[in-house]
């Protein structure tokens, strides 16, 4: 999708896409394997002070907030509008500061990067411990997204865990986006990393986020990537 799109629903507060609680696999499903790789119990914000996540195509997406609460979080977005009302709604006024072609906001253990994530790399952002995509690669087309994905692998390193969300529905029946990504195509995007799937659900009342899906069906996945 050109930016400009992205640009319009954020100017016109079209926000089908953003989901206004934490995801539920968050609790259920992408914890424990946080936990499995600390070997340790769920605990507060500073036990894991050297631990790092990426969020790319973040939105204001309070998943940020819980991934502060055990690392942390550089999320990645290309809207001014998402990244100031981020921190709004949490009564933060936050200033950003200028670094090359991007607008950086931090508070406390969050930093955003405004700005085209294609441009983004670890010089300036560092290295991760983990990735967290809940509807970044499904909101590009198909075009779009070995593109996507090959910039994402640029902040995959042997130690990094990317959690990926996909969505899977009739393509015929809905133009996205966001646009369906099964199984296959998950493996072919990543056909170099080991691909592992954590969690599928069917979801019965086809909503995703604050939108409810004219389709037959619509199923939700979960997966863990990591370097093979």
């Amino acid at each position: 999708m050109e930016a400009n799109f992205w640009h319009k629903c954020w100017e016109r507060n079209t926000l089908g896409f953003h989901q206004v609680e934490y995801h539920p696999l968050l609790e259920r499903v992408v914890l424990p394997e946080l936990l499995k790789d600390e070997c340790s119990t769920k605990q507060h914000v500073g036990v894991w002070p050297n631990k790092r996540v990426l969020v790319p195509l973040s939105g204001k997406s309070d998943d940020m907030i819980w991934f502060a609460e055990y690392a942390n979080v550089v999320g990645s977005e290309l809207s001014k509008i998402a990244c100031q009302d981020f921190f709004k709604e949490k009564q933060l006024n936050i200033q950003p500061k200028r670094d090359g072609d991007f607008f950086v906001y931090r508070h406390e253990n969050i930093s955003l990067w405004q700005g085209d994530f294609f441009s983004l790399t670890t010089d300036l952002v560092g290295e991760f411990d983990w990735i967290y995509d809940r509807a970044a690669l499904i909101a590009l087309p198909e075009t779009m997204q070995q593109s996507y994905v090959n910039q994402l692998k640029s902040f995959i390193n042997p130690h990094t865990t990317l959690f990926l969300l996909t969505l899977e529905f009739p393509t015929d029946e809905m133009s996205g986006p966001p646009f369906p990504v099964d199984e296959l195509r998950v493996s072919e995007l990543f056909s170099d990393h080991s691909v592992t799937c954590l969690h599928a659900q069917t979801l019965p009342d086809k909503r995703f986020a604050q939108r409810v899906f004219d389709v037959s069906h619509l199923v939700e996945k979960l997966y863990l990537i990591t370097q093979s």
